[in-house]
């Protein structure tokens, strides 16, 4: 099952310290710490989280994946008692949102029973969740570039950024930075080849002095029940285990559980890096009905049988680079060393 923007299917669910030229002579040890120091690009991409965390706003914007076109309202702001509150409303479609209230996160549909809450202090779905951090979280494994300037969007002069993977075994983002909010205007996912996979652009944008109205009485709507934490469901039960990540990938949660849609049994492995994240499913080969299949997009998707079982990797990365993850998976019965 892989996360898309409110549900998920197997395919489709970021002192400066100065010592004296002629101070006494000191043993390593003993030395100061060295300055932090951050580059220009490091800096725009720290005021765009700021922003995407304090600003009040309106907006419009239009998501590209693909040849499928989602238009959105997203609206956010920040109440006297420090409560951070955003919502997003779909535009085409069924009525779909989200809402946001500090770290609690809601998804409504338009089927009761598909809504559900999230303990989380970032709207998943809309931007990485690196996004709302500094960019020092992201350096061990990205790095960061920016132009003297970008070009204008919606009317208003930006700054450019480029979030360059430091291997070639994720994606690159291309972000525009408005010069005076530091809000993030327009983004764009590519392939280390720079091919585009996915583009955010905002179409309308209206900063405000207070929380926009619309906000004003999201603290009274009714929240769906919260989404069962992952950590009460059973252990993974098949016993396999990827031997092959990219640099920075860590664990984050696994559990076995049946598929929403198929209820296939199934172990459940989530990776990220920080930046970007990856779901690894474990199923009996007999019973998934997946053929061997590798396709590459803004969520690309690898699926093979190994060793009696069938091993489906879904995530935001290249083909190639899923593709060695789940070759790499053995029985923990199998030795790797």
């Amino acid at each position: 099952m892989t996360t898309n923007f409110w549900s998920g299917s197997l395919i489709g669910l970021l002192l400066t310290l100065s010592t004296p030229i002629f101070a006494q002579q000191t043993s390593p040890a003993n030395l100061p710490a060295a300055p932090t120091t951050v580059s220009a690009a490091e800096q725009r991409f720290n005021e765009m989280s700021q922003a995407l965390r304090e600003l009040n706003f309106e907006a419009t914007l239009v998501r590209v994946s693909g040849d499928r076109l989602e238009p959105m309202q997203w609206l956010h702001g920040t109440f006297a008692d420090g409560l951070e509150a955003e919502l997003i409303v779909m535009l085409n479609g069924p009525d779909r949102r989200i809402v946001r209230l500090g770290q609690e996160t809601s998804y409504y549909s338009q089927l009761v029973e598909q809504s559900y809450s999230l303990t989380t202090d970032v709207t998943y779905g809309l931007l990485p969740a690196a996004f709302y951090q500094d960019f020092a979280a992201l350096k061990p494994h990205y790095q960061v570039s920016a132009a003297d300037r970008g070009v204008r969007v919606v009317g208003r002069e930006t700054k450019f950024v480029r979030v360059l993977s430091r291997d070639n075994d994720r994606y690159h983002y291309g972000l525009w930075i408005d010069n005076d909010s530091g809000m993030l205007l327009k983004m764009q996912m590519t392939t280390p080849q720079g091919e585009i996979l996915e583009q955010l652009q905002v179409t309308h944008f209206y900063e405000t002095e207070t929380v926009p109205i619309s906000l004003s009485d999201v603290r009274g709507v009714q929240r769906p029940p919260r989404l069962l934490d992952s950590r009460n469901r059973q252990a993974p039960q098949f016993g396999a285990q990827p031997q092959w990540l990219p640099d920075g990938f860590t664990l984050q949660r696994s559990n076995h559980r049946l598929l929403a849609q198929t209820r296939l049994a199934t172990d459940h492995f989530l990776y990220s890096d920080g930046l970007t994240e990856f779901s690894l499913y474990v199923a009996e080969g007999d019973v998934q009905s997946l053929p061997n299949l590798g396709v590459q997009g803004p969520e690309s998707i690898y699926n093979v049988q190994l060793q009696g079982l069938a091993v489906t990797a879904v995530g935001k990365l290249p083909l190639s680079t899923l593709q060695r993850i789940a070759d790499s998976v053995v029985l923990s019965t199998e030795s790797t060393e």
